[in-house]
């Protein structure tokens, strides 16, 4: 994986870049000046530097030891651009400007890199005899997968079976359980690491987009289809792609990906000509797939394309003592993100931590102990600043038709706990507080309404 760093002012037209880049498999991090980025980063660490001109305008960037970087300009001027090349600039850019264009500088500037270094001495023998070398630890901070409950270890042993192939492999679990973490982990141990990995979320983009996003569209296919567009399978082409919720892709789009992998080809919406591709496919979902078939909302033939190996995340309530673990290796990163003090993980923090039901999984842990971070004093994290439901419940009396206290939902379903959870706070939370508190979309909240037959609040 590619590690991006990108130097500009919150208010840059650059910082927008930071997501769709993190979305196309790169390691992103930001920083506001290049003093700071020197002062809390080891630079030479980077594969590449992102720079918004605003923020070096009175700093030199000449020393020879700086990774390979592009500047960009929100007033781009010859001057400018002839004084940062002679300063080693690979590429000087107006700003704002498309993040095709930029995608493209990015690609050639790190494959520029990766041909000046000296070529690494390989073996003789057959690659595909040799064992691949794992050079991160599963269940490690460094590898993006904290755990060491059995489950999670059962996990990681098959993970580390199938990575050296090519099989597609289909990841389930519920929403926020890290099925992304471990569509990089498997990219990260294969063959293919030194390529990309593209990630798409199928539900993220609108069903009149996604075939032209995915597969690409020819100049004039459609109103707006301005100049060619590859797409993402393209960029993904002897990489790794990794469709997040592949349950919601409409089926228009199933029937083209399956093309993709019988014959190995694409083809532009409004092309006559097909293009070979090399990918290895990912996909995840936290939805029934065979029931989508029966009920004709997904191909059946797509479905055993995919369902060839299949690896299981576990909810983050069965994972026992991993909740510790992966609170406390959280709490320590996201110190570190918002520069607060490094805060020593207490027996009432992980009291609190461990009494809730984790509805939202890892995603919703993340959130919460982001917000205590932000909220808590410079002397430590309180866990009253998680503002969980557990919490919320134990200070309130609830009304006859729920539920008393959180205590009598363990053991429960997770559909259970998500019912009880909303209708208990949607009388004083908008939609997008709950799903935010849940640690999930607006859109799978209202999904799992339907799913549920959970009433809205009545508005008077």
């Amino acid at each position: 994986m590619h590690n991006i760093m990108i130097i500009c002012p919150d208010n840059s037209p650059l910082k927008e870049s930071e997501k769709w880049l993190s979305r196309y498999g790169f390691q992103v991090n930001t920083s506001s000046t290049l003093e700071q980025a020197t002062r809390y980063y080891e630079l030479a660490e980077f594969h590449l530097l992102l720079i918004d001109q605003e923020s070096i305008d009175n700093t030199s960037i000449a020393p020879p030891e700086m990774p390979p970087r592009i500047v960009l300009d929100t007033k781009p001027s010859l001057s400018t651009g002839v004084n940062s090349m002679s300063k080693g600039a690979l590429y000087y850019l107006p700003l704002p400007t498309d993040s095709e264009t930029l995608l493209n500088n990015v690609v050639n500037a790190l494959e520029q890199h990766n041909h000046a270094l000296p070529p690494k001495e390989t073996p003789a023998h057959n690659s595909t005899d040799t064992p691949i070398e794992e050079t991160l630890t599963l269940g490690t901070a460094g590898s993006g997968i904290v755990g060491q409950c059995q489950p999670m270890q059962d996990l990681f042993r098959d993970m580390r079976k199938i990575a050296g192939t090519d099989v597609t492999v289909l990841i389930r679990g519920e929403s926020g359980t890290g099925k992304e973490l471990v569509a990089k982990a498997l990219h990260n141990l294969s063959l293919r690491s030194k390529k990309p990995i593209i990630s798409v979320n199928c539900a993220a983009i609108p069903e009149n987009l996604i075939e032209s996003e995915l597969f690409g569209h020819e100049k004039g296919a459609f109103t707006g289809a301005s100049a060619a567009h590859d797409g993402l399978i393209f960029a993904a082409d002897k990489g790794t792609l990794f469709l997040d919720e592949i349950g919601e892709l409409p089926l228009e789009a199933q029937a083209r990906l399956l093309r993709v992998l019988q014959e190995g080809e694409i083809r532009r919406v409004g092309a006559t000509q097909s293009t070979k591709v090399n990918i290895r496919l990912i996909t995840a979902t936290h939805r029934n797939l065979m029931a989508m078939v029966k009920q004709g909302q997904f191909r059946e033939d797509l479905y055993y394309r995919l369902y060839v190996m299949e690896l299981l995340l576990p909810p983050l309530r069965d994972r026992g003592e991993d909740i510790s673990i992966l609170a406390k290796s959280l709490l320590e990163r996201i110190c570190q993100k918002h520069n607060k003090p490094n805060y020593n993980y207490n027996r009432t923090f992980d009291k609190a931590i461990r009494a809730h039901n984790w509805p939202g999984n890892v995603r919703e842990l993340e959130n919460a102990i982001e917000r205590a971070v932000i909220l808590s004093p410079q002397e430590k994290v309180d866990a009253n600043n998680l503002k969980l439901a557990t919490q919320q419940n134990s200070t309130s009396t609830m009304s006859n038709n729920t539920t008393s206290s959180t205590d009598t939902l363990v053991g429960t379903t997770l559909d259970d706990y998500f019912k009880h959870f909303v209708l208990t706070h949607q009388h004083k939370m908008t939609e997008t507080q709950l799903a935010h508190s849940l640690g999930i979309s607006r859109k799978s909240l209202w999904e799992r309404r339907q799913k549920l037959s959970i009433p809205k609040k009545v508005t008077t």
